[in-house]
């Protein structure tokens, strides 16, 4: 079998004068010696995407057990989980993609319309709140810190981009957003200000750790 090109250049001497060029090869040598398991972006996009849907569930499950939720709550905004769980998705999916800047502004124009539709289909509340409203900014918080360690770690197998970063984020951010739709029956005010402020936050998070986190890889 004939060696591959990488593997003759690793194995070629480097010229007298090629002091660049020979510690390079070295720490290329090194990095193929650890023979470091590799992990598929796609498999890792699915991650992301499962975290954020088993807390969904457990949330779920639990508003359930308690009665706070009915199946009939579930089936009249399952149109909205449902835009929620695609915006989430091609977030991660482009987020993870090496060719996925052009589906990347797909997903912030998603997220974008998720969030709209998240206010204006909110009429006034059913009740008066018993809690108050920042509870629900820190909640969502809290539920994201999961999805978001799985996606941080996720994005250190390739080399950072704000874009990248900021779309990932708002993956993340669909977790306390689909927790607010659960949980939560006030009006759209309290939507823009409570719920999307800690979707914009995870967001701005997610960017802010990525970029301090040194890669693992430095692929596109």
């Amino acid at each position: 079998m004939q060696p591959s090109s990488v593997d003759t250049l690793l194995l070629r001497e480097p010229p007298a004068n090629g002091a660049a060029l020979e510690r390079a090869l070295t720490a290329a040598r090194g990095e193929l010696a650890l023979k470091r398991p590799v992990r598929r972006w796609r498999t890792q996009a699915v991650w992301v995407v499962a975290s954020s849907v088993a807390m969904v569930g457990s949330v779920a499950a639990v508003l359930l057990a308690v009665e706070q939720l009915t199946l009939s709550d579930l089936l009249g905004r399952a149109h909205l989980f449902a835009l929620l769980w695609v915006t989430g998705a091609v977030c991660a999916w482009s987020s993870l993609s090496p060719r996925g800047r052009g589906l990347r502004r797909v997903g912030v124009l998603l997220a974008m319309v998720s969030a709209a539709t998240l206010v204006f289909s909110r009429g006034a509340a059913a009740s008066a709140p018993s809690l108050p409203p920042w509870v629900c900014t820190v909640s969502h918080l809290g539920v994201a810190i999961g999805p978001l360690i799985v996606s941080v770690l996720a994005l250190r197998a390739a080399a950072f981009h704000p874009l990248r970063a900021l779309v990932a984020g708002l993956a993340v951010g669909t977790t306390g957003a689909l927790m607010g739709e659960l949980a939560c029956a006030q009006d759209w005010r309290h939507v823009a200000g409570y719920h999307l402020s800690a979707w914009a936050l995870v967001a701005l998070v997610e960017l802010a750790v990525s970029k301090f986190l040194k890669p693992r890889s430095f692929a596109p």
